[in-house]
């Protein structure tokens, strides 16, 4: 069983299998440093640049213009992802004020179940308020199987839907996981995979014989015998051939448990000579002998991610730069354009790709904004360089309100750090922008501040160990990150995890629809693949938001309509990326 927890500013889970331990709250997550050169450390070390108040006109200009230009966030839970026939579909509708994730007066929503082929299976009205609502539907019994859609029309207009799967299915015995190490690879690589077997007890499905079957365009290489550990863990580990024909690869792993044999399956993702690269130089552009950096989002010809090394090489051949993704394709690398120079990106893994792919120019002036460590949650810092000394206006605006400005001096060509004063319980997408003296907006990106500074939830069960049928007593608490209890919404599902293992939902939750998606523009037709991944505890998950925030958050940013009553007016950066 997985009981599973939602509020505005967190989404936890906590396991139960026969006994519930008492969790503990999860504490704050440490900072995790995103420098990877000695740029990075030396501007992460610098002492602030003295700031002075902002230009109060363009503060003026940014508040005024949203204050007339306010929208709403949403988010649909359900229990699972994944219901039978003749089940119960528990939903929780949030709908509240993007800038300040309130919920605001009641408001009728009407809520219904689309089939597959469109048409209505239910529908229901229902009342939000505090900026919630919940109910649920009865699915029929003789309902046909299929992708449904649960959608939400609220009287004021907003929408928003959750795909869910309705189907005939028989539960297993087993949990089972298998996450292939990379997300691309090509003729002759080395393929690893992590296995992560439980019973649906709980219990690591320990020491036991695996078996992986590894087919490779129809045909079957060598089955592998693997053995799990003590914690029901194992790595399967094979090369592909040196020659591929389509590069249609799968890996099955089959676990027999008393005569009962189950299996999970990946498609191996295999790049067959090209993939599309697009480049997108921090802030928006590379400065002539400024050090820079470019972020990099690779994808496969079917538009996944693909994770990749490669050199980055100058005019003459050389190569300038070393870089690997981190996440889902995406990553980065320095480089200090030179004068009238001209750069190149070669892949060296996957294997066999012989693209070259042109780095976007330098432009001869101008100033970079690059993204630090963050250190404290009352701070917000970005570094700045301009190849000429100059005073410079920054700008910090967060889900339709300015959150911080100020203005600064920098020498030309001298890195300088720049803190601005934020509220504690700031968290969220910013957008940083680095403006001249006339107000022309300079370089420009997003940066996650606040990240893992939500609320606090623990549970405590009345009993250690139950039977089936017993009545079940929890006591949650929440707190905020220091400790202080807080009131706090919560959403509570109760699930057998064999289940949510088996429907392997990858899509969002409460925290990455609120912070994450919509600042990105994520839509059913162009999700963020596992956004939940960049709120986890991997180590890598930091670095993949910055990379994320650099890639998917590139994009033109128009001051026009905000500038124009001051006699100015511009666009930050660039447009896209070069491919």
């Amino acid at each position: 069983m997985r009981i599973s927890q939602a509020w505005v500013g967190a989404l936890l889970g906590a396991c139960a299998s026969g006994s519930v331990p008492p969790p503990q709250p999860t504490p704050p997550r440490e900072p995790v440093s995103i420098a990877t050169s000695t740029t990075d450390r030396e501007i992460a070390a610098l002492t602030p640049a003295t700031l002075e108040p902002g230009a109060a006109d363009l503060d003026k200009a940014i508040a005024s213009f949203y204050e007339h230009s306010t929208s709403k966030r949403t988010y649909i839970m359900t229990d699972k992802p994944l219901y039978q026939p003749g089940e119960t579909i528990w939903y929780r509708a949030d709908l509240r004020a993007t800038g300040t994730l309130v919920g605001g007066q009641p408001v009728g929503l009407t809520m219904m179940l689309t089939s597959p082929r469109g048409a209505i299976v239910s529908q229901k009205r229902v009342l939000a308020q505090n900026g919630f609502a919940r109910n649920d539907f009865k699915l029929p019994a003789e309902i046909e199987g299929g992708e449904y859609k649960l959608s939400m029309v609220a009287d004021d207009g907003t929408q928003d839907f959750k795909s869910i799967v309705i189907n005939t299915y028989q539960t297993p015995r087993l949990q089972k996981t298998l996450e292939l190490l990379r997300k691309a690879y090509g003729e002759g690589d080395q393929v690893s995979a992590a296995i992560e077997i439980k019973r649906a007890t709980g219990e690591p499905f320990a020491d036991k014989a695996l078996t992986g079957i590894i087919t490779i365009d129809d045909v079957e290489l060598p089955r592998l015998k693997i053995t799990t550990d003590k914690d029901g863990k194992a790595t399967a580990r094979f090369q592909l051939p040196a020659k591929l024909v389509r590069g249609d690869g799968l890996l099955t792993i089959m676990a027999d448990d008393g005569g009962v044999t189950e299996s999970v399956q990946k498609r191996i993702p295999i790049v067959m000579k090209t993939i599309s690269l697009s480049m997108f130089p921090e802030g928006g552009d590379l400065i002539d002998s400024i050090p820079g950096r470019v972020y990099f989002m690779a994808k496969t010809t079917l538009g996944k991610p693909a994770d990749i090394e490669g050199r980055v090489l100058d005019d003459t051949g050389k190569t300038v730069a070393e870089f690997s993704s981190v996440h889902d394709g995406m990553g980065r690398f320095e480089l200090t354009p030179g004068t009238d120079r001209k750069y190149q990106v070669a892949i060296t893994k996957p294997a066999g790709i012989t693209q070259k792919f042109d780095v976007p120019h330098g432009k001869a002036g101008g100033c970079v904004i690059r993204s630090v460590d963050q250190k404290s949650p009352t701070t917000l810092r970005v570094g700045a360089i301009c190849n000429t000394a100059r005073k410079l206006q920054v700008e910090a605006v967060m889900r339709e309100h300015r959150l911080a400005s100020g203005s600064f001096e920098v020498g030309a060509n001298v890195p300088t750090l720049v803190e601005l004063p934020v509220a504690a319980n700031t968290q969220g997408v910013v957008r940083v922008t680095l403006f001249s003296a006339r107000y022309e907006p300079l370089s420009e990106r997003l940066l996650y501040h606040g990240l893992g500074s939500g609320i606090q939830i623990s549970m405590t069960a009345d009993k250690k160990t139950y039977s089936p049928r017993d009545p079940v007593k929890l006591r949650i608490k929440t707190t905020d990150a220091t400790g202080k209890a807080v009131k706090a919404n919560i959403g509570v599902a109760v699930v057998d995890e064999t289940v949510l293992a088996y429907a392997d939902d990858k899509s969002g939750n409460l925290v990455s629809r609120m912070f994450l998606e919509q600042e990105l523009g994520a839509t059913a037709e162009d999700p963020i693949e596992d956004p939940k991944y960049y709120f986890g505890d991997k180590p890598d998950a930091t670095a993949a938001l910055d990379a994320l925030l650099a890639t998917r958050g590139y994009r033109r940013f128009e001051w026009r309509p905000i500038l124009g009553a001051l006699g100015a007016g511009g666009t930050a950066g660039s447009q896209g990326g070069a491919k």
